[in-house]
């Protein structure tokens, strides 16, 4: 087809309007931005300082004209905001990935989300129009959303199998998992002789009757790695019952497609994992399975999902308890939600029984700023919460260390959310936020972390409080609140979790062969001998009858072997530690520099 001057000049007129120069300007500053030049990164002031500002112009210039062949090859205005989109995400990226910085890390990233969203909605401004006639198939949302878990569980395996080949993962809370699953594959019961330094059936700690799902996979192939990408898969399953919510309140394609890209990359879904097992993991799945079936009114198997989420730890009983309270308040369902509450609370009482009785007794310490009488326990704590509400508003948002984490904790929750969960006039849905509570009111600062594992139940409420929200809000703020979301999901899973990846490969990549001697010479210790070893190395020698970790069982000379960790030196107090073996009656059976030191009981 023959192309006329008018045509051209036509074109040339759209293309440099004043609105698509300023665009394309930005766009073209923005990809200057991300450029590296100078020494050092972007967070210090001696960054690109010896740029002229004859090479900025340069830059500028050569991009603005770059920008606007492209942009009057494709002849519509929609180009100049998908390239300012293109440049500022790469910007940000870019920002996030060489960000090296502690202490105000969460502070920067807030700075990255709050610049990237001018851009967003710049970009939704130019293409609402566009987007509104953009409606995925059902097929398409189905692969979308597939891809989003192949992504979650990929990033998760990658992160943890790594941690255990590189001998980064502790005894607490891995070494004693990969003991217990020996001992449940050779016996069927979940002993453990490293979780309390005597052998201990792991249910006298927590009562986890889940961890069985994973036994016929950890019986087919027995090793560690099995369990760390069990984990990944069953934290990545929950896509599954976030798709057939979805589906159920009618949300359209996009929607769909949104809510499974932020549960696959919610930073608090794959941080929970880096922290190796738990059985907390199955805590998001099982109870977004419970919200489904509750809401197409499939009694039988919600039921039979609550037994499941019982069985993952004595504590779930309380997620339980908050849903059948909202199955009454806010959902009607008076027979449903009265025997659901009942069954939790009664299970979550004979499970504490069962502890005190048998067991280890409940972790009720982590609650100590709010029980006055030791010997109250958990009562303790619901009759301060009862009696003196406003001391309970004072434990909220404080710490012991009086830092603002938990409000950054929260920040971290509700962000890559949107705060979808709090956009509701129906005070009864309120009551799917009380989990929270759980992880403010106390001072142990592990759980107001998304960084371990007590965030998988609390994000399957903050998801389906999100989804049943959304539906009822008018179009243009659920536009919004979802680009927020999206958005901030995005750079907050680019900021938190993928450096794990890009850290854990190099660390690998840099010091492998000494991984894998390490790895030869533990297998060379004889499977019926009995070993204490470093916290780092009790995953790698689990596989036994008896395995402790050295830090709690001593210099007490009752093992076969002994193995220190010495790939960071010998310190003073690890020399002491052999030292006392050898005085108990150990002879140094190998040592191997700045990997292995092993003691060997004189026979």
């Amino acid at each position: 087809m023959k192309i006329t001057k008018e045509a051209v000049y036509c074109r040339l007129r759209a293309v440099f309007t004043l609105e698509a120069i300023l665009c394309r300007l930005v766009a073209a500053w923005v990809t200057f931005a991300f450029t590296k030049i100078g020494e050092g990164g972007f967070s210090q002031l001696s960054h690109a300082q010896d740029t002229t500002f004859g090479q900025l112009i340069g830059r500028v210039v050569l991009f603005f004209v770059l920008y606007s062949a492209v942009a009057f090859l494709c002849g519509t205005r929609r180009t100049d905001s998908f390239l300012l989109l293109a440049a500022a995400t790469g910007c940000v990226l870019t920002w996030i990935g060489h960000y090296r910085e502690t202490g105000s890390d969460f502070l920067v990233l807030l700075a990255i989300i709050t610049a990237y969203l001018f851009f967003v909605f710049y970009f939704l401004r130019e293409n609402g129009d566009l987007l509104t006639k953009f409606q995925p198939g059902p097929r398409t949302v189905v692969i979308f959303a597939a891809i989003c878990g192949v992504v979650c569980c990929t990033v998760i395996s990658i992160v943890t199998c790594l941690r255990y080949l590189s001998f980064s993962t502790p005894n607490y809370d891995f070494g004693l998992f990969c003991n217990m699953f020996h001992y449940m594959r050779e016996t069927g019961l979940p002993l453990s002789t490293s979780e309390r330094d005597v052998l201990l059936s792991h249910f006298a700690v927590h009562i986890s009757p889940i961890y069985y799902v994973l036994l016929p996979f950890y019986y087919i192939f027995p090793s560690p790695l099995t369990l760390q990408i069990g984990q990944a898969v069953v934290v990545a399953s929950g896509v599954i019952p976030v798709l057939l919510l979805a589906r159920h309140f009618k949300l359209s394609g996009k929607m769909t497609a949104a809510f499974t890209f932020l549960y696959a990359l919610y930073p608090a879904v794959s941080l929970g994992c880096y922290f190796d097992l738990h059985e907390n993991c199955f805590l998001a799945p099982l109870l977004l399975w419970v919200f489904y079936f509750f809401e197409k009114e499939k009694y039988l198997p919600m039921y039979l999902l609550s037994v499941a989420v019982l069985g993952v730890k004595e504590d779930a009983a309380v997620y339980l308890a908050v849903f059948a309270l909202y199955m009454i308040l806010g959902r009607k369902k008076y027979v449903h939600g009265a025997a659901l509450g009942v069954g939790s609370v009664a299970y979550f009482a004979l499970a504490l029984y069962l502890l005190r009785t048998y067991g280890e007794g409940a972790m009720i310490n982590r609650f100590d700023n709010l029980i006055v009488n030791p010997e109250e326990g958990l009562i303790g704590a619901i009759k301060t919460v009862l009696v003196n509400p406003g001391y309970l508003l004072t434990q909220l948002f404080t710490t012991s260390a009086d830092t603002w984490e938990k409000v950054l904790y929260l920040l971290e929750l509700l962000l890559p959310l949107g705060f979808l969960p709090f956009c509701t006039k129906k005070p009864s849905r309120w009551l799917l936020l009380t989990p929270m509570l759980l992880n403010l009111v106390t001072y142990y600062p592990f759980q107001y972390s998304i960084s371990y594992q007590y965030q998988f139940g609390i994000t399957a409420f903050l998801v389906y409080a999100a989804m049943q929200n959304s539906v009822e809000l008018k179009a243009p703020t659920r536009k919004n609140l979802m680009a927020i979301a999206a958005a901030s999901c995005l750079c907050m899973y680019a900021f938190l979790a993928l450096p794990s990846v890009v850290g854990n490969v190099r660390v690998w990549r840099d010091h492998k062969e000494t991984y894998r001697q390490m790895e030869a010479i533990l297998d060379e210790l004889p499977s019926d001998a009995s070993v204490s070893a470093s916290t780092s190395l009790v995953a790698h020698v689990a596989q036994r009858e008896e395995v402790y970790e050295i830090y709690y069982h001593g210099d007490k000379p009752d093992i076969d072997y002994v193995v220190f960790d010495t790939r960071y030196g010998i310190d003073a107090t690890m020399r002491r530690q052999i030292q006392k073996y050898l005085n108990n009656g150990y002879t140094v059976h190998a040592e191997y520099e700045r990997m292995l030191t092993i003691l060997k009981k004189i026979e």
